[in-house]
This record gives structure tokens, sequence and C-alpha cells, in this order.
């Protein structure tokens, strides 16, 4: 009888189904479709006091080939074959000619015109050069990859333009023509500025149909200007900039550093750079500010394109900084005295007092009178004259001298109400013009 050798407990015993697929006894994969190891009891706690060193990997199903090509082409870059359009660093690894070798680093090799070369960068190549190009053609007639100094330069040109775009900096660059639509500067590409964008002009119209180049415009060719970008595609070549923007941005970093050192209260010298309907703007030197038309004088309704012109100097006061919004508001009338202090009783202006006066403005109402600087009152239509009055234009006329008389003092409100009819008859109580 032949004995049986009995299953040690804890050995690994494989099982498997099926018979032998080996011409010679061995076992095949094939016929063994699943294997199972089976360890004894004593080894169970082993393995959960000791669980895998190294967490599962997430079950990412198959890949496809593409996927698989990426994934090798991100680990090792040399393996991605060369696209038309990249641009690509290499090395000079010889001179023939007019042909430059370029080393591509394991990647196919390329070549280069030697001519391009020396225009693209000035100072001629030599073996061991780094170079960055683009690559024109990825195979050329002879194998090799056809690159191009030049190309990479304008792709990186309109690449730094892009970010130039994004960041909204300011920069300079000359003006090389003319035209009647504007100027063309360089900035390695060609970049073109609207007369609709030039701030250094003004307001200027376009040009009509045979009219030439205005005189202005052809100025600029030689001189720098600060501009910003505002359009870029490569494709179209078409690279827009103003001037206008680059202007405002400046401003707004003048005033944001103002903002900072200046203080209401301030007594600034300036001078009058823009003159508008609402007022004035003055350039205090480390920034400009708005002096509202409201606080160029005590006088009121006067036009400040009537009392100052662009070049002016005027000394002025800061009463209040925004620097949320970038504004500096100015004073020139605050360094003034007010003239509200000469008026009351026992002062130079008094009710009951007989006054010349000038007429500045006539309403339906009646008429105003400016009485002294920045003393203005209101002559209403039935203190115009003894009779009864229609139309205030039929018995007094803006810039007439007349007497008036104050029959009436609202200080907190700063109004004053005069009389003629009140006035006739009475002598001036003091000269006060």
């Amino acid at each position: 009888m032949r004995g049986t050798i009995p299953e040690r407990v804890g050995t690994p015993k494989i099982l498997g189904r099926g018979p032998s697929a080996s011409g010679n006894g061995g076992t095949s994969n094939a016929a063994l479709p699943s294997v199972t190891m089976r360890l004894g009891p004593e080894h169970d706690q082993e393995i959960e006091d000791h669980p895998a060193a190294s967490p599962e990997l997430p079950d990412r199903g198959p890949q496809t080939m593409a996927e698989l090509l990426a994934e090798a082409e991100r680990e090792q870059p040399s393996l991605r074959p060369l696209r038309s359009g990249e641009t690509v660093e290499g090395t000079v690894a010889g001179i023939t000619g007019d042909d430059v070798l370029v080393d591509l680093a394991g990647r196919s090799a390329g070549v280069l015109s030697l001519r391009e070369a020396s225009t693209s960068l000035g100072d001629p190549l030599e073996v061991g050069d780094t170079v960055l190009a683009l690559v024109v053609q990825p195979e050329g007639p002879q194998g090799h990859a056809v690159l191009s100094l030049r190309r990479a330069r304008r792709a990186r040109r309109w690449q730094e333009m892009a970010e130039k775009q994004k960041n909204g900096e300011v920069i300079a660059a000359p003006v090389v023509e003319a035209n009647r639509g504007g100027v063309v500067v360089d900035l390695g590409v060609r970049g073109f500025v609207p007369l609709s964008q030039l701030a250094s002009l003004g307001a200027l119209d376009r040009p009509t149909e045979g009219q030439g180049v205005p005189q202005a415009v052809r100025a600029l060719v030689g001189t720098d200007l600060s501009l910003k970008v505002i359009e870029v595609d490569p494709k179209r070549n078409r690279l827009i900039l103003s001037e206008k923007a680059a202007t405002q941005e400046l401003r707004r970093q003048r005033k944001a550093r103002a903002a900072a050192q200046l203080h209401v209260g301030d007594v600034l010298d300036g001078t009058v750079t823009h003159v508008t309907g609402f007022g004035l703007f003055v350039d205090v030197g480390i920034a400009d500010g708005l002096v509202h038309r409201s606080e160029i004088t005590w006088d009121k309704g006067v036009n400040p394109m009537t009392i100052h012109h662009v070049g002016d100097s005027v000394r002025v006061a800061v009463t209040a900084i925004d620097p949320e919004r970038e504004r500096i508001s100015l004073s020139i009338k605050q360094l003034a005295d007010d003239p509200w202090a000469r008026v009351g009783s026992e002062k130079e202006f008094a009710e009951g007092g007989t006054y010349d006066a000038e007429i500045t403005r006539l309403m339906a109402f009646g008429a105003f009178a400016r009485i002294g600087e920045g003393l203005e009152g209101l002559i209403h239509v039935s203190e115009l004259a003894p009779h009864r009055v229609a139309e205030p234009g039929d018995v007094v006329r803006v810039g007439e001298h007349v007497r008036v008389k104050i029959v009436g003092i609202e200080a907190d409100r700063r109004r004053l109400s005069l009389s003629i009819r009140q006035a006739d008859g009475e002598n001036s109580r003091t000269p006060n013009v």
C-alpha cells in the first residue's frame, strides 16, 4: 500500500484545473485559467498586521495608443517628432557655406541660413553657440529640419506683445512711418497707432480723400511714444496700440502715488493743462487734479474758459483725495479771502446800505447784480423800477452799472436781496468798487 503525504499546514499549494498543455509534461499558463495561493491560518494575523505598503492604483481602464504616445512624449520629449511652427533650442554643430547645422539634443538635426542668422543676431554664429529657432519644415530635402532664427524672434515678439496687452504694460516705441490713418511704430514687429488713439496731437480729424498726411502727424516720425497694446492678432499680422490709453495709465499711476504723498490742506503751485466747461485740470508736479468751476472763484456763473488758459500758473489747495477713484480735488478760491466775511451789520456790506453794482445776468424773475468780488445778489423784478416791469430786459442790461440797496441778507444760504427801486435818491454808504 502506497502511503499518502499529508497536507502540511502553512505550505503554499498551487491548485489548477485541466490537463497539461505542454508536450513535455510542463504546466502551461493557458491550462491554468486561475491560480489560488492558500496559506495557513497562522499567516492570517500577519497579513492583517502588515497591510500592503503602497495603496492600490485606481483602475483607469485600458489606454488608447494616442494616450500611450502622449504619455511617452511627456516623459521623454525627444521622442516627439518636430512640428511646423514650434520653437526649439539647439546647439550649433557645424557651419558649411551658408548652412548652419543645429543639434537638437536627440531629435532630428536642423539646418538654418547663416546669412539670415547673422542679420537677425547681428553677430556671426560659431560652433557651440546655443540658438532658439522656429521650425519651418519638420523635414527638408536632405532630411534635416529647416529652421529660422528670424521667424523665431518674430514669434517671440508677438508673444511678448500678447503678454504686455494682458498685463496692461506701458511701453515706448519709435515712430518709423506716418500715413493719413495714423503712425507706424517698430517693436520688433510693426505696430499701428490710429489717429483716434494719438493723445499728443489732441483732437485731429482723419484727412478726407485726396488730402495728404497732416503735418502734425508727419512731425511724429523719429520720436518715441508711450503706448499700450490694445489688440494682438499674429495670424492677421495686426498689432494696434494706443497713446491715449498709455497716457491714462500713466496719469492713474501718478495719481496713485500722489494720493499716498498729498494731504488735504496742502498748498501747491501748478500749471493749467486743460480748460473745460466744468473746470480746470492742473498739473501740480506729482499728479494732476481738477479745480471744479465752483472752486475757481467766489464769483458765481463764471465760465472757466474766460478766466484761465492752458499754460497759466496757479496756486491751488488740496481739498479732497479719493484713492479708490484716483481723484484729486483742488481749489483756487479757498486761498482767497471769503467775501462773505465783509457782509453783515457793522461791516462793509450791511442791510440797508446802498452800493454801486453791475448787472451780471438777466432772468425771467429779475436780474443778478455784483456789488463786490464774490458778492452777487438778486434784484427781483418787482424791485427793478418804481413802475411795473414786464421783462427785466426792458429796464436793465448785462454790464450796466446801477445803484442798489441791500434789502435782505441770508448769511447761512449766502443770499443777498437787492433793490434798485428803493435805492433811488439815496447816497452810497461806502465806496465799494
